[in-house]
Formats: C-alpha cells, structure tokens, sequence
C-alpha cells in the first residue's frame, strides 16, 4: 500500500536561522567542486573588495540547532524513501566571508507524478537568504522526492 503525505505542510515557515559565511569554508568548498581561483589579492582586487563564494555555496547552510527530521516528520514519511531531486539557486549579490545571513525556508508545493518505478511525491520548499538590512541576497530552490 502507497504511503501518504502530509499535504497540509505546504505553505509552511520553518524558524528563520543565522549563517555566519567563513573564508575558510569558501575556500574549502571551492576546492571540493573544482574551483581553484579564490586567491585573496585576486578577490582584494576584484569589484567585491574580497573572494566571493561560489554560486551553488549556499547549499552548506544548514541549521546546527534544529530538528533535521522536521520536514519529514512533518510530511509523516520515512528517510528511507526520500531522495534529493534538484536544487537551483537565484543570486541578487555575492555571499562574502565575514557576512552573516538569515535563512528563512517554507514549503511552496508537493505534487505528485508516477514514474518508471512507480508513484512520487515532490514537496518544493524555498529559501530567502537575507543580509541584515533584511534585503534578500540569494534564494534556494530545493526538491525533495518522496517514493510512496
């Protein structure tokens, strides 16, 4: 029997987190995907005054504090049947080391579709990332696909 999910979570606001960006993890997670140019005279030189973090660089913000397992205890499903679909990624302004900004995700959408191996749920959440003038800096579109 096809599990079922949640659909009252759309619409949802998880509590807001703070992500202090560090150079080091810049640097680090430019390394892990390739990119080798985050010289710092470069980045001194360059229009930002500094290096910049990658574009994808925002999929490390993770909450330390909270309940990993909320959105799918939220969605009543299991970890097990659960699989990352796709994440894209809008930026209005480079992350730079030293800054702190406030993450604020809800989810937008869940729908359905029965592929090659049956069917499937998407819950769609999104995340504004906020400096702190409150102006939004980057968002984060992340897919979830659940196997019922």
């Amino acid at each position: 029997m096809p599990i079922q999910v949640d659909r009252s979570v759309v619409g949802k606001e998880y509590p807001p987190f703070p992500v202090t960006v560090e150079r080091g993890k810049i640097k680090e997670f430019a390394r892990a995907i390739g990119d080798l140019n985050l010289d710092d005279r470069v980045g001194a030189a360059s229009a930002w005054g500094d290096v910049i973090a990658p574009p994808t660089f925002a999929v490390t913000f993770r909450e330390e504090r909270a309940d990993a397992g909320a959105l799918l205890r939220d969605l009543g499903v299991d970890i097990s049947r659960v699989l990352h679909g796709e994440q894209e990624f809008e930026i209005f302004r480079q992350l730079t080391p030293g800054e702190t900004y406030l993450c604020r995700t809800k989810v937008v959408d869940l729908y359905e579709k029965t592929g090659k191996s049956g069917p499937m749920a998407f819950v769609v959440r999104e995340t504004a990332i906020t400096d702190r003038t409150d102006e939004i800096v980057a968002t984060m579109r992340h897919v979830t696909v659940i196997r019922l």
